[in-house]
């Protein structure tokens, strides 16, 4: 396993003398119900030398899939007495998938009655985790290991409907579209208003944000294909390096890019206006063209005349423009940069609001999870074909595929980074992926703890946790499968023309030759192939997948 024990410092007054743990596991047993879904909580064990008593359970009855929340940890030295420790820290992995947790959570605090809650705690896949605790306290150094099941389990099998186990049930109700809930953007104060959604989409589909007036976000992004391009790698002004994933439900997502370089939508919108091979552009000539060309709206929705404020500043001007560009920039003042920074930020917020309306619908996979749900098997059988009804029985088989480790949630991705051993292309040049993109993130003036962000700093839980991620060379982002049959080819460098191929991947594992990756070997038959690519064809959007903003453009 490759998860390591990271202890982070924890500062209290005084410590806790008492007897608790008895009292605690009494009060919390009963709190959780046992089920095929849930570990069973609290647990409570001996550290590794015999030293303490530790017991950890979560901070809410539910254990969430890839989403930061909270734990309680209790100690207590083996005689019982309640103790505040100088070091603690906890993690976790998967042994059986070779990686731990994306970033190790910290404890925080300490509550009245001596425990102590965890932060960030985030389980990106369901399955057998191992979860560790580090103690320095009184009488040493020790550890405490402690087993857990998290999510779903195909091997509890309780009734039931048919041949549809209630597990299954459960996890195919998880998956369900009905649970995708719409959230506002806190970093962006435009997120949800529909005057910025209208002048967004005006300039999404606006040419004139390309250097050459040849090149819009939907020259890569297209609404009849999905909003990606059909390109195994996207042409902008050139040639890019990668694959243009989907718009379609994009603003559930935590990271941007195949890397995660941006932490908001709109930190990723304006980022190729400025980028070689997408636009070509630099930030003056951007915010010059939408004072000259969207000002009204623009003072309409910032009450900031903008034409005057950028009327007077430098042609061509931006930190990553050309020699002369960049010279005109840092001649400009801080209130100067400032002041275009600001304009470019909105413009990035504009299309964010846009792109947040482009959400997926409903398919006959969530009309099948409906109906067998409400009115059982025979009333929903014919919502799905046999083939894609022995897919669905497969993806959820995690003993037969694992699928779900990462295609979890109701836009079957977990949000999280995995190298499955794509980081090297054919031609032997590696992509870095997460381990650049990470760092670039970090560095971005635009990200949610920059001032441009509308969000406290205190809300960028993302960023927050940062500074303990385990970054992965050639890690990239887990796409999501709606729609996916409308987004080939597949892969952050489109190496995979159909459905097929990329599950056939998954059966025949790269070797050393492709360095150190998490990908267990798959046993599937040509059969089951089809089957799982057949299902997933079944996660097609109705109507396209498209809002009817998205609709309007066309």
């Amino acid at each position: 396993m490759n998860a390591v024990v990271q202890v982070s410092r924890v500062f209290c007054k005084r410590p806790i003398r008492g007897s608790l743990l008895a009292a605690i596991l009494a009060l919390a047993i009963g709190v959780y119900d046992a089920n095929a879904a849930q570990p069973v909580f609290p647990k409570v064990a001996i550290s590794d030398g015999g030293r303490y008593r530790v017991l950890v359970k979560p901070a809410s009855d539910v254990v969430p899939i890839a989403e930061f929340h909270n734990w309680i940890v209790f100690l207590e030295t083996a005689d019982g007495d309640v103790f505040v420790p100088s070091r603690m820290g906890i993690t976790a992995g998967m042994p059986a998938h070779g990686h731990g947790m994306t970033s190790d959570p910290l404890a925080t605090r300490r509550l009245d009655d001596g425990s102590f809650v965890i932060e960030g705690m985030n389980f990106h896949m369901a399955g057998e985790w191992v979860l560790m605790v580090g103690v320095d306290g009184p009488e040493g150094v020790d550890t405490v290991s402690f087993e857990l099941t998290v999510g779903a389990s195909s091997d509890n099998v309780d009734a039931s409907i048919s041949n549809w186990s209630e597990s299954e049930l459960a996890v195919m109700q998880s998956l369900s579209i009905s649970r995708l809930e719409l959230k506002r953007d806190p970093t962006n104060r435009f997120s949800g208003n529909p005057n910025a959604a209208d002048l967004g989409r005006e300039l999404f589909f606006d040419k004139d944000l390309s250097a050459t007036g040849t090149v819009s976000c939907a020259t890569c992004h297209q609404p009849d294909r999905a909003f990606t391009d059909g390109l195994a790698k996207s042409f902008g002004t050139n040639q890019t390096g990668r694959n243009a994933p989907t718009l379609v439900g994009v603003s559930h997502n935590q990271w941007y890019y195949w890397d995660g370089r941006r932490d908001s939508l709109w930190a990723q919108a304006i980022t190729p206006p400025e980028s070689l091979g997408e636009m070509d552009n630099n930030r003056m000539d951007v915010v010059r063209m939408v004072a000259r060309k969207y000002g009204d709206a623009y003072v309409a929705l910032t009450g900031d005349t903008l034409d005057e404020r950028v009327k007077n500043l430098p042609v061509g001007a931006g930190p990553f423009a050309d020699s002369a560009g960049k010279s005109s920039w840092n001649r400009m003042t801080p209130a100067e940069r400032r002041d275009v920074n600001l304009a470019f930020a909105n413009i990035g917020k504009f299309l964010a609001a846009y792109v947040e309306t482009l959400q997926p619908t409903s398919s006959r996979f969530d009309a099948f999870v409906e109906r067998i749900s409400a009115d059982g098997y025979p009333a929903a059988r014919e919502l799905l074909s046999e083939d894609e009804q022995r897919g669905l029985k497969l993806f959820l088989d995690g003993a037969r595929t694992q699928c779900l480790r990462c295609h979890n949630g109701p836009l079957f991705t977990n949000h999280s980074f995995h190298n499955i051993a794509t980081g090297v292309a054919e031609n032997g040049v590696p992509d870095f992926g997460r381990m650049i993109g990470l760092q670039s993130a970090q560095l971005d003036e635009f990200n949610c703890r920059g001032e441009y962000s509308d969000a406290p700093p205190s809300d960028c839980v993302e960023l927050r946790y940062t500074g303990n991620h385990h970054i992965e060379t050639g890690a990239f982002k887990v796409p999501g499968l709606r729609n996916v049959s409308e987004t080939a080819p597949y892969m952050h460098d489109g190496r995979f023309s159909t459905l097929e191929e990329v599950v056939e991947f998954y059966t025949d594992v790269p070797g050393p030759e492709a360095g150190d990756h998490e990908l267990p070997a798959l046993e599937l038959s040509v059969e089951e192939v089809g089957y799982l690519a057949a299902f997933m064809r079944a996660l097609t959007s109705e109507s396209t997948g498209r809002s009817s903003v998205a609709d309007a453009a066309e």
